[in-house]
Parts: C-alpha cells; sequence; structure tokens
C-alpha cells in the first residue's frame, strides 16, 4: 500500500491487516509504565493508530473520537502510538480523554510490526483504524493513504455498533 507523509512516500514495516484476519498478539506500555498483553485488552474493541498526541491531526482526531465515547460507555477504544507514556497520560490530563485507553509502542516496538504500521523512516507509526469483533477478529480496517489527515470517523463508529 502506498502511504505518503507530507506528500512525500513513506513505507510501513510489517504486513498490513484485513478485514476478517484475526488481530495479532503484541505488547504495550500504559501511561503508568505497566507493561501491557494485547491478551488483556477487552474484546470487542476499536484500535486507533496515530503517530503522536503531540500533533494537531492526531490531538483533533483523539478528541473527536473521546467526545462522541461519552455517549457509547460500552465501547472499549484502544489509542496507540510510539509517544512516551508520559506524553500520553499528559495528553489524557489536559484533554479530560477518559474514553480512550492510551498504550505505547515505545518499548517493545512490536505492534507497528505486526500491525504493519511502522513507518521505517520516521520510526513511528502511520495513521489507522481497527475494529476487532469478540472472535479477536478484524471488521474494519483503515490505513490512511496520507498520514497526515484524518480517518473516517462515522465508518469507524458506524462499524463498531456492528460488534458491540
Amino acid at each position: 500500500m502506498k502511504v505518503t507523509f507530507g506528500g512525500n512516500e513513506v513505507h510501513l514495516f510489517g504486513k498490513q491487516l484485513a478485514e476478517g484476519d484475526v488481530f495479532p498478539e503484541f505488547d504495550v506500555t500504559d501511561t503508568h509504565l505497566k507493561d501491557v498483553a494485547s491478551t488483556e485488552l477487552s474484546i470487542p474493541k476499536v484500535i486507533l493508530v496515530f503517530p503522536s498526541v503531540d500533533t494537531s491531526v492526531c490531538s483533533l482526531e483523539l478528541l473527536t473520537f473521546n467526545d462522541q465515547l461519552e455517549a457509547l460507555p460500552d465501547f472499549k477504544v484502544y489509542g496507540i502510538s510510539m509517544d512516551l507514556p508520559f506524553a500520553q497520560g499528559r495528553w489524557v490530563k489536559e484533554n479530560a480523554g477518559d474514553y480512550i485507553t492510551m498504550l505505547s509502542d515505545h518499548k517493545f516496538r512490536t505492534f507497528g510490526e505486526v500491525t504493519g504500521t511502522y513507518v521505517e523512516e520516521l520510526g513511528i507509526l502511520t495513521r489507522a483504524a481497527f475494529v476487532v469483533d469478540k472472535d479477536g477478529r478484524i471488521t474494519y480496517a483503515e490505513y490512511l493513504p496520507e498520514i497526515g489527515r484524518e480517518p473516517n470517523y462515522d465508518r469507524i463508529l458506524e462499524e463498531a455498533k456492528k460488534v458491540f
């Protein structure tokens, strides 16, 4: 898949996932520096993958989802980036991001590889979204062709409502 950042082509490391695939296992770190295995995460779930909480588009994406999730308390949504847990925790505190559980791939660096979201040239994760059903299968997968663009919020929530 061709992906660009600021109009320049970049390369994603790993195999991109598709609808119907079983979501692979991985390890990440939460905002309290606790290691978290993917098997500990709730299913069904929505996973939002983004480059950094400290960019305007990523912050807007998280704020948009967080606002919509207030009315959907049963949804389990995880935000994953290469940001340090401290940066993610700061973002949550400053933005009242109570409905998205932030997780970092900075320590283990397995999430980006097993989901094909690691941008080799930049050392960040690309922007992507996944909806995973109760059986651990992907029912929706979106890799943004331009990392600086926002995902299809309505489509992600529409697909998530089918599995929650």
